[in-house]
Order: C-alpha cells, then structure tokens, then sequence
C-alpha cells in the first residue's frame, strides 16, 4: 500500500519538474489549481498537496496567497549564472551555506562564498574585488554598518542586483529575506507570562538598533501589551555604542567590549529595588555572554533571573536546560534567498520582504 502511495506521488512530482526542464511550463507560468491536478494525474488532494509542497520547498515553484501557484525559475541556465554570497561564518551560517549550494545546484548557478568574519573592513575589501567582476547578482549578509554604503550603491549602479539575508543594507533599498523576528519574539513574551512572569526586560545589542533588533523588539512590546504587562524602562537593557566599536577592532576586543558592557548593565540590574524576573535576551550570543557574568555576579540563573535566547545555535543546551528560545531555518533562509535572486534574474515580479519561519523550541 505504501509502495502504491509513493509511486503516485512520483508520478506528479517527476512529471512537473519534466515540464520545466522541457520548458513546457514556462517561468512564470500558473500551475492548475491543486483540485484540477487531482483530476489531470488520477490522484487524491493528499499527493497532489504533497508533491506541491517538496517542489516548493525545492525552490521550482512558489506559492502566491490568493493567486495561485507559479514555476519559480529554470532548473538549468546554458550559462552558469555567478552569483557570489558574502556571510559572516558565525553560528549557524553552514547550514545557510547549504541551503545557498542546494539551491545554487538545482539552477546551475555559481556562487562562491567569501567570509567577512562579520569586519566591515574585510566586506569592503571583498566588494571592491566583486565591483570590478563580471557576476549576475550578489546575495550579502551584511555587517552592521554604514561602512560601505558607496560600494553597494556602486554595485546597484551597475544594474547587478543585491539580495540580503537577516538584515537590510542600512539605508539601501534591496529585497530582504528574513525570519518572523516580531512574531517570534512575541511568542516567547507568551511563554514568559503563561509561566507567571509579570517583570520582563529586554536585553538588546546596541542603543540605536538595527532592523533584526527593532523587529525583535516590536515583538516583545507586542507580547507585553497582548498579555497586560507594561513596559518599564528601566527594564531595557543594551551594549551601548558596542557595534561602533567594532568596526575595525579584533574578535578579542569585540568580545572583551562586550563582556565590559553587559557587566555594566547587570551592576544596574542589582541596583534596582524591583527587579524583572525574566530578560529576553536579543539573540543568543548575549544570552550565553549574560549567563557568564551573571555567574561572576552571583546572580542565579534561572533562580534569581530567567534568561530567554533567539537564534538557538546550541539546540542541545536549550533542550537540556529548557531555555525558551527561537531556531532560525538558517537552511531555508539560504535556501529563499537564491530562489529569490533567480526570480529576479528571470525579470518576475518579487516581494519586497520574504518571511522564513521561526521554530521554537522549548
């Protein structure tokens, strides 16, 4: 029966990527709806959503809410397209890597990788050498600066498209693929108050923040004012001018500066009479740079204080210590980003801003 079940469903999932190849379905091009699929292969709405849904996630067909489903680019190119990728190679970027190379591989494209180490001195560098390339667009995880805004607009200058991965090109227009930042984090803000917390802080990077932070951000006002609870200054917490600093400093210094500066907000955590019992910590990397001060502090964690992180780049440790915490789909962030960029080579029409989904965990 099993076996059954599978050949039907390889029978409309090979016959779709066939017609691509063969040009049959066209870029573009509107898929019959899935209840006229059903009828064309002599097969239930079951295999027909199923198969939709693998060629979507293969990236060969997308999906419009209320318009229908479309073919998303040309699985081949007589020409490789070279479309180089800039990433910071921290944390999680391998599995955002692989979803590049994946995706990459299903429209012939080449897109070597080139690591920032997150040093806006080095993206300069490694845009001044692709400025002067032949290359037919550029995907960018860019660092988090205005450091070299010239060199962007440069590179759009020259009609070569700029798609971006987590974060926009602070004032550059390009098309973003990020994850559900403000949902996600109004979902953990719903966690902490259904376990009775009514004291809740937020523990950002920097003062003026950028947009992954600000979304972030939206969302926990968000879950504060959904579940009641206010939102008292004296809970936001922040590394200052942190980032600026950072911009031709070593990762040493960076994570010296950074030690310093949670330091100092935690001395002001104790200072205060009334104390939040619970931070949601920006990403992951304050949370594991808190808990380790909050240590030397004598703070207890989870005790005294319970620390919620986003990112969730050791998921082993949160399920082990039930920290509340959010997984980017770094795979498919990667994975969107390419197929985002071949619509654009192709000349489709293409949304401003791709949401990935969050996954939470704990």
């Amino acid at each position: 029966m099993e076996k059954k079940k599978e050949t039907l469903y390889a029978k409309v999932y090979n016959d779709i990527i066939s017609k691509i190849k063969s040009g049959e379905l066209k870029v573009g091009e509107k898929l019959p709806k899935e209840i006229e699929l059903t009828k064309i292969y002599g097969v239930s709405r079951i295999t027909v959503a199923r198969a939709l849904k693998d060629l979507a996630e293969s990236n060969l067909i997308y999906r419009v809410k209320k318009s229908g489903t479309f073919v998303n680019g040309k699985l081949n190119h007589s020409t490789p397209l070279i479309i180089p990728t800039i990433l910071p190679f921290e944390g999680d970027f391998n599995d955002i890597m692989t979803g590049i190379q994946n995706t990459a591989l299903t429209y012939n494209v080449f897109t070597p990788f080139y690591n920032t180490r997150n040093n806006a001195e080095r993206e300069r560098s490694f845009l001044k050498e692709l400025l002067s390339s032949s290359l037919d667009g550029l995907i960018v995880y860019p660092c988090m600066s205005f450091h070299n805004l010239d060199l962007y607009a440069a590179i759009l200058t020259k009609k070569i498209p700029i798609v971006c991965i987590d974060r926009p090109i602070e004032g550059i227009e390009t098309p973003l693929v990020t994850s559900t930042n403000a949902d996600s984090m109004c979902g953990i803000v719903d966690k902490l108050a259904a376990k009775g917390h009514k004291r809740i802080g937020f523990f950002s990077i920097s003062e003026q923040m950028a947009y992954t932070e600000t979304e972030r951000f939206r969302g926990f006002c968000r879950g504060l004012v959904k579940n009641g609870l206010p939102l008292r200054k004296e809970y936001l917490f922040n590394t200052y001018d942190l980032h600026k600093k950072e911009l031709s400093s070593t990762p040493s210094q960076q994570r010296q500066l950074f030690h310093k500066y949670v330091k100092n907000e935690l001395m002001r955590y104790l200072s205060l009479k009334e104390k939040p019992t619970a931070i949601c910590c920006m990403n992951d990397n304050t949370l594991e740079m808190i808990d380790k001060v909050a240590k030397q502090l004598g703070i207890a964690i989870p005790d005294d204080l319970m620390l919620t992180g986003f990112d969730c780049t050791d998921i082993e440790r949160a399920r082990n210590t039930g920290i509340i915490s959010v997984r980017q789909d770094f795979y498919k962030l990667g994975a969107t980003a390419v197929s985002l960029m071949i619509r654009i080579c192709n000349g489709q029409s293409y949304p401003p801003i791709e949401l990935v989904d969050g996954i939470p965990v704990n």
